[in-house]
């Protein structure tokens, strides 16, 4: 029996030592895939077009929150929590 149980615990031992491997290989290239996903959104938003396009919605939607009867501070603050609210 002890001669048997050895060779047993050596195979299990490579056998998690391969999948543990596998799992850093996965992992690796989620974290290139995601890596690159992030800096192409980042270059992305970050088109002049699209940034003066967002200040101005933001700018309309601090106009419209005004003109509907909140205060200047009040609709600064709405329009702070929706351009916070995007970036999450």
């Amino acid at each position: 029996m002890k001669n048997i149980s050895i060779p047993i615990i050596a195979i299990l031992a490579f056998s998690f030592g391969n999948v543990n491997a596998q799992e850093k290989k996965l992992l690796n290239f989620m974290n290139e895939q995601l890596s690159e996903q992030l800096y192409n959104q980042t270059m992305a938003l970050s088109e002049p077009k699209l940034v003066k396009a967002q200040a101005a919605l933001l700018r309309k939607h601090y106009s419209a929150l005004v003109e509907s009867g909140f205060s200047k501070d009040e609709a600064l603050k709405i329009v702070i929590a929706m351009a916070s609210q995007d970036k999450q």
